[in-house]
């Protein structure tokens, strides 16, 4: 199968990436080696319990969602999207591979309402809310993966790479809606959370800020990307975050990206005690 781009797919054991349909073929392989290989939100010693509700925060086309549907068929996730042309690729997928649960088109928040969004054809998955956009950064954060991928997953080569990212990395504005986590727990009726993952381009906080106190015990598991990009706004967040989930009775360990090559971005995976 080929992605929109025309670049052909390939496949690996547990999820086979060319019946998984992209928007762009690099960033489809680069999501496969991330979530599927690398196993960056769910690492291979932890499992699913049968039945798990999965709430994918940050979804893109989906390939957490097919990744989790593959570990537990059994598994229900609802799959957060705000930008409608990857919205629509989400929707496709799930629907083809008979993922149980729902996409949703929104944006998880601190407050219900719209925002306005910035959307990259080429990269979407550094989409992000236009407050938290840093472009010049996530171009850097490309680089580093050509460089040390020998631009084998950007695809154009290194000596065009800057004008490559240009073209990427242009701009297209969506006004999106945004909902709370405790808004969404409450009109999907979820009584708990087996693993609630959080992918969002610098908006991780907002997330974790949308969530009432009466909703966190319901939330078993979290793994979540920390943007703690030293010179930005988003310095010292990790302390910050950890602080947060200790507070609530969380227990955290910390892991460099999986496959990010960037001191910036880090993997926090936490951990409540039993739910009754």
């Amino acid at each position: 199968m080929r992605d929109r781009d025309g670049e052909r797919t390939g496949s690996g054991a547990g999820l086979d990436l060319s019946a998984v349909e992209g928007i762009n073929g690099h960033e489809t392989r680069y999501l496969y080696e991330d979530i599927v290989t690398l196993r960056s939100y769910l690492p291979p010693e932890e499992t699913l319990p049968p039945g798990a509700t999965v709430l994918d925060v940050g979804a893109n086309i989906g390939m957490f969602a097919l990744f989790v549907q593959a570990q537990c068929p059994t598994a229900r996730v609802y799959a957060c999207e705000p930008l409608p042309p990857v919205f629509d690729c989400l929707t496709r997928n799930l629907r083809a591979h008979h993922v149980q649960g729902r996409a949703l088109p929104y944006a998880l928040s601190d407050r219900d309402g719209e925002a306005e969004f910035v959307y990259y054809p080429g990269y979407t998955v550094m989409s992000a809310e236009r407050r938290h956009a840093a472009p010049e950064l996530d171009k850097a954060f490309v680089r580093s993966l050509a460089r040390r991928e020998q631009a084998e997953e950007i695809g154009d080569g290194l000596d065009f790479l800057d004008e490559m990212l240009d073209y990427r990395f242009r701009e297209v504005p969506y006004r999106c809606a945004v909902r709370r986590l405790s808004t969404v727990i409450e009109d999907l009726r979820l009584r708990r959370v087996d693993l609630l993952k959080i992918d969002v381009q610098r908006a991780e906080t907002d997330v974790l800020r949308g969530i009432d106190d009466r909703h966190w015990p319901r939330i078993h598991r979290l793994t979540l990307e920390v943007h703690d990009e030293p010179t930005t706004p988003t310095e010292g967040r990790l302390s910050a975050v950890l602080a947060l989930l200790r507070e609530r009775g969380y227990r955290a360990r910390v892991l460099p990206a999986a496959g990010a090559g960037s001191p910036g971005r880090l993997t926090v995976f936490a951990t409540a005690g039993e739910i009754p």
